[in-house]
């Protein structure tokens, strides 16, 4: 029987992502050189990767994918803030794949019915040799917010590793190198604005980068101090 191949899944892969897209702080050092090591290797894993919000945990779990892809890896990825409201049928079968990744672990934590579903999922891993990468997000605890018992067993067996959010003192090259991947065409003083008069959170300078880039293309205007105004409402 054919292995079923991420295609079969309705969600869909930022093809952009990836390790050389990703902006690695010296935070994450280790977790880059580690992820890099795991979707070369022909052995099965299981990591959990726990990230605050807006530390670019999904953003870097499509890139695994695609570096999985890019091995020739057959794998499902599965972001729960969708999937949630599809039932845990979503998860059958998984462990025919290559590797099977899930994005936001936390949002079925404390849900029976999903618990024993990622129960089940996981011993299928291990019994199939499928690679399992997870998400983590949120401030609580596996053991405050995991029902399960043998789940939370389970969970506490695999590698843990923890994305780091970009610090101040490297916002300013991180918007560099997003701006760079991106295309986008953002100089200094745009950049020294932005900064010092938006948040300081990387995830939202990022989207608000985004959707600056879309305004000024519509309005075939160049990125400045005017427009970032007008756009962000400043």
């Amino acid at each position: 029987m054919n292995k079923p191949t991420q295609l079969i899944f309705p969600f869909q892969i930022n093809q952009k992502a990836s390790f050389e897209s990703f902006f690695c702080s010296p935070d994450n050092l280790d977790l880059m050189t580690r992820l890099a090591d795991l979707v070369a290797n022909k052995n099965a894993y299981e990591l959990i990767i726990h990230g605050e919000e807006g530390s670019g945990k999904s953003f870097l779990m499509q890139g695994i994918c695609n570096e999985l892809s890019a091995f020739g890896k057959q794998l499902a990825f599965i972001p729960m803030k969708k999937a949630i409201n599809m039932g845990v049928e979503i998860f059958q079968n998984l462990a025919s794949l290559d590797a099977v990744c899930i994005d936001d672990l936390q949002l079925i934590l404390a849900k029976e019915e999903w618990e024993t579903a990622m129960f089940n999922l996981i011993n299928e891993c291990q019994q199939s040799n499928c690679s399992l990468m997870l998400s983590l997000g949120g401030t609580k605890s596996l053991e405050a917010v995991t029902k399960l018992p043998d789940l939370l067993s389970r969970i506490k067996r695999m590698e843990f590793m923890t994305l780091r959010a970009v610090q101040d003192e490297h916002l300013n090259q991180a918007l560099d190198f997003v701006s760079e991947q991106l295309d986008i065409n953002l100089e200094k003083p745009e950049l020294e604005f932005l900064l010092k008069h938006q948040t300081r959170k990387f995830s939202l300078l990022v989207e608000n980068l985004i959707s600056l880039d879309k305004q000024a293309a519509s309005l075939k205007r160049k990125i400045t101090i005017p427009l970032i105004k007008e756009t962000l409402n400043l």
